[in-house]
């Protein structure tokens, strides 16, 4: 922060003629001596210079500006004092008399877009007595000796690779899936406490901890907010990266313990708890949406609030290409822009990836699927219909011309026309039961049964949680379907007995051999059809109640 001009006497707001610092404001000098002062109110961090921290500290409300240039001395003359003052005051860090004390954070909180915490522990001061036992455990020599185990476990799933594929094609029993459910909590919880345990380890303190909801996932957080205030930008990416890091080393630990065990319930959690623990550490490490791997980038090039400045430049820039006008540049670097266009689109890569990878599943597990799968789909509406929302904001404030809008939009909603009616390959999520009367293929009843018919190719896959290997192929029968009752763990890749039935439409198969397992998914094969008439199948008649 610097000051170059002051504002006229006349422009000055009464509350900042004798500035006093907002409630609750708090400056913190940088660990160790060296680094940028931060001011802090609630959870904003602004840096300023030692300069602007002797000033800040001045503000009590007794001393106008000329008074508070005296007291300081040195450089500060009533011009610098009274810019300083403005952009503090811009900032909302002057006390107005009107502005109360940033609240304290509610225990429960919804985070956009699709979060929710409920905090624990805030364990402020308390945990700085560990910072001893965080220094000796985050050592450079700890640390290098746990990425080498993370390297070693990778080895070690390549070794068992054979078991790996079994489990991860395989639906899991009810006890291993409730066990590897509450395996990867424990290691998100450990995941957060590693956060925290380097905040720490650095002088930091972090300010909630907690349980979540991250897009539909229950997880763990810790605030490390905090982190912010030290000085280097490497012991901010360390604090970011520490979580992933935690993680993969329990993945490794899991990975060597699954080694020399015979096959059976123990070496399948372990392996599926390895597996799916590196697959999490990967997706945290994309720097493309509020993950860890986007605050270790952030704390890299030291910029704060990258993935948004990004994503209004690339808004901009899009919207330049299409509709001309001028537009104002949030960050100065070409690679950012880029950046923004992935921050935009791979949350709905990522959605529709995996709603598209568990649509089947979902579709085929009754009402509880279908509200789960209809909630993500809204959701990727919602990301489209605000994106274009926002797009059109920066249209109207470029002040491009109406008719070139008319224009563009008119060769947009074409184009999408045109896209709708190309041909694609249209598939139906099922699954096969082998019994008495031989294999056959079964669907939920409702609309989907009704699209199936007499010739059609099907393919027989693994019904595993992560995997779907081809077994075999097949054809429906001409003989006429019929109505039957299975097993909901038929639909969904977790066994569960025959406890819960759905009722079902049942259609012969033709086929050579008899598939091993005898039950798996399948899927239909309905030939080429128009792309509007492929979504309205998938993700629209599904869900229809009649």
């Amino acid at each position: 922060m610097s000051a170059v001009t002051s504002p006229p006497p006349s422009a000055v707001p009464a509350h900042a003629q004798r500035p006093r610092l907002a409630p609750s404001a708090e400056v913190h000098s940088p660990p160790g001596g060296q680094g940028d002062w931060v001011l802090q109110y609630g959870a904003r961090y602004v840096r300023i210079t030692k300069h602007v921290a002797e000033l800040v500290q001045e503000l009590d409300g007794e001393r106008d500006h000329e008074a508070l240039a005296v007291r300081l001395g040195g450089a500060w003359s009533t011009e610098r004092v009274g810019s300083a003052i403005s952009r503090l005051d811009s900032l909302k860090l002057l006390d107005d008399g009107e502005t109360s004390p940033p609240a304290v954070a509610p225990r429960f909180q919804i985070v956009p877009p699709l979060t929710l915490q409920l905090t624990l522990l805030r364990p402020g001061r308390t945990m700085q007595a560990l910072r001893p036992l965080f220094a000796r455990l985050f050592s450079r020599a700890v640390v290098a000796a746990g990425l080498l185990c993370v390297l070693l476990g990778i080895v070690a799933l390549v070794v068992q690779r054979d078991a790996v594929a079994v489990t991860l094609n395989s639906p899991l029993s009810a006890v291993s899936f409730a066990g590897v459910l509450v395996a990867l909590l424990l290691g998100v919880s450990i995941h957060e406490l590693g956060h925290a345990a380097v905040l720490i380890r650095y002088g930091g303190r972090p300010s909630r901890i907690g349980v979540m909801l991250f897009y539909l996932t229950p997880a763990f957080f810790c605030d490390v907010s905090d982190a912010w205030r030290l000085p280097d930008r490497r012991q901010r990416v360390h604090t970011a990266l520490a979580g992933p890091a935690v993680q993969t080393s329990l993945a490794s630990a899991s990975a060597f313990a699954a080694w020399p065990l015979a096959d059976g319930t123990a070496k399948t959690c372990l392996l599926f708890f390895a597996v799916t623990s590196y697959g999490t550490a990967l997706l945290n490490l994309t720097p493309f949406i509020k993950l860890d791997g986007y605050i270790a980038l952030m704390s890299y090039v030291d910029v704060p609030y990258l993935r948004d400045r990004a994503m209004t430049d690339a808004r901009r820039t899009l919207a330049r290409i299409l509709f001309g006008g001028t537009y104002q540049r949030e960050l100065p670097t070409r690679w950012t822009i880029t950046y923004g266009f992935a921050c935009l689109a791979f949350p709905v890569y990522f959605l529709s990836t995996a709603l598209q990878t568990w649509l089947g599943s979902l579709q085929r597990v009754g009402w509880v699927g279908v509200l789960l799968a209809a909630a993500g789909l809204s959701y990727i509406v919602w990301m489209l219909i605000r994106g274009a929302f926002r797009l059109a904001a920066e249209v109207k404030a470029a002040g491009v011309r109406r008719a070139r809008v008319g224009a563009v939009c008119a060769v947009l909603a074409a184009t999408t026309g045109a896209v709708l009616f190309l041909p694609t390959h249209q598939r139906v999520a099922a699954a096969y039961v082998t019994g008495p009367s031989g294999t056959r293929l079964v669907l939920p009843q409702g609309s989907s049964a009704a699209l199936v018919r007499p010739g059609a190719q099907v393919t027989l896959k693994t019904n595993g949680l992560l995997l779907h290997d081809t077994l075999a192929t097949a054809r429906v029968g001409s003989a006429p379907a019929g109505e039957t009752k299975v097993p909901v763990s038929t639909y969904f890749p977790v066994e569960l007995g025959g406890v819960v039935g759905m009722d079902s439409t049942v259609f012969p198969l033709d086929l050579d051999r008899t598939p091993t397992p005898a039950t798996g998914a399948a899927e239909v094969e309905l030939g080429s059809v128009p792309l509007w008439k492929s979504l309205h199948r998938t993700y629209v008649l599904p869900f229809l109640p009649f």
